[in-house]
């Protein structure tokens, strides 16, 4: 996903719920994943993409460098706008399925060498992460 979208859609949800944008931090070598902090007057909440997938998820709290996200919540009510952005939404079901549950036959074999040494546990890990 380009981040220029990611950041696009982001400015432009926060607008429509008369929120802002307070940091954004795109994916570089590590993590694989763009992510923003959207604040409304009573809450904040930290959006993550996917670089490639145009997936997005929610954390209750910004991720820490190197560690596991595993504090993933639902998507706010305000969330289906990135739909129309052209995202979809990943719920907490799905992201905290186990990794030996999921279908990972289209993963390459350099991907899957990756998920061999790091074992994620969960979908959610597999697809947010700081691997190289």
């Amino acid at each position: 996903m380009d981040a220029l979208v990611f950041k696009s859609v982001c400015h432009a949800v926060a607008r429509s719920i008369r929120g802002t944008v307070d940091e954004v931090a795109l994916a570089g070598v590590t993590p694989n994943f763009h992510t923003a902090l959207i604040a409304i007057p009573d809450s904040k909440t930290t959006v993550l993409s996917h670089e490639v997938l145009p997936v997005v998820a929610f954390a209750a709290s910004p991720p820490q460098p190197g560690g596991p996200l595993t504090n993933f919540i639902s998507p706010p009510a305000w969330a289906d706008a990135f739909e129309l952005g052209g995202f979809r939404l990943l719920d907490v079901e799905e992201l905290s399925m186990p990794l030996a549950a999921a279908d990972t036959s289209e993963l390459a074999e350099a991907e899957l060498g990756q998920v061999r040494y790091w074992r994620p546990s969960t979908v959610g890990e597999l697809m947010f992460n700081w691997w190289e």
